[in-house]
């Protein structure tokens, strides 16, 4: 039959356009993830209820290690839905599972949804096509040389650094903000006096931005997940104007960004 990837977007039910909604109510069976992003304001009883349909909630394991086999199944017999956070295809675990379906003949489409990568512009005013390459900070102690690597030389072409925070849903825990600056610091000292950008629960009512250099990041508490780091490079004159309005900037932080 097929399947559709569907985007919930970044923080609850409300997020899934009214062309996924129609999808995911005409599909036989309803699968989902959350592990590879946090929706703080999700509640999965609510988006049962809005589908009309059971969610059958999908783990790690079982969509990268079993290559998501118990959706290919499904799809051999009835249209399926597969709801995931954001946008489906900014993980490469969802591309994985797409071309799977492609192996098998299966036809699938994609249901955009809002993502962080976009959604990002609007929360700091930083321009979206003066993005570099974005990196993934995980968890483990230390920092990776290719991410140090990736924020030097988006700073050496005037670009700004997504930094995603990892996630550990089964833990119910994610990298927070002060946490990603110190380890950034702690790896390099010079970035101590790098700006950086604090972006928390984006997309929700109570979504929190604040532009301080990192070294001040450290201690700030931004509150639950999900949290995100930018690290902005070259600033043209309304970036610079944007991030003192909405996300606190210091001029004299600002300055050495010009």
């Amino acid at each position: 039959m097929s399947v559709a990837f569907i985007g919930l977007g970044l923080n609850d039910e409300r997020g899934l356009t009214i062309e996924g909604l129609e999808e995911a109510r005409r599909a036989g069976s309803v699968f989902a993830e959350f592990y590879t992003n946090i929706m703080p304001g999700l509640d999965i009883k609510k988006l049962e209820l809005l589908l009309g349909k059971r969610i059958v909630v999908l783990g790690r394991t079982q969509l990268e290690d079993e290559g998501g086999k118990r959706i290919v199944e499904a799809a051999k017999r009835e249209r399926v839905a597969f709801l995931v956070p954001g946008d489906p295809m900014i993980a490469t675990t969802h591309i994985s599972v797409r071309l799977e379906l492609a192996k098998k003949g299966i036809p699938s489409k994609i249901i955009h949804g809002p993502s962080v990568t976009s959604a990002v512009c609007g929360a700091t005013g930083l321009q979206s096509y003066k993005f570099g390459k974005s990196v993934t900070l995980p968890q483990e102690p230390g920092v990776p040389d290719s991410l140090l690597d990736t924020v030097r030389d988006n700073k050496t072409r005037g670009l700004h650094t997504l930094i995603l925070l990892d996630v550990r849903p089964e833990m119910a825990q994610q990298l927070t903000i002060g946490e990603a600056a110190a380890k950034l610091v702690t790896a390099d000292r010079t970035l101590e006096s790098r700006m950086g950008i604090g972006v928390a629960r984006l997309g929700s009512e109570d979504q929190f931005v604040l532009s301080a250099k990192l070294g001040k990041l450290e201690n700030q508490d931004f509150g639950r997940a999900p949290h995100c780091l930018v690290i902005p490079g070259r600033l043209h004159f309304m970036e610079a104007e944007a991030l003192k309005v909405f996300c606190g900037a210091e001029d004299e932080d600002l300055e050495a960004l010009k």
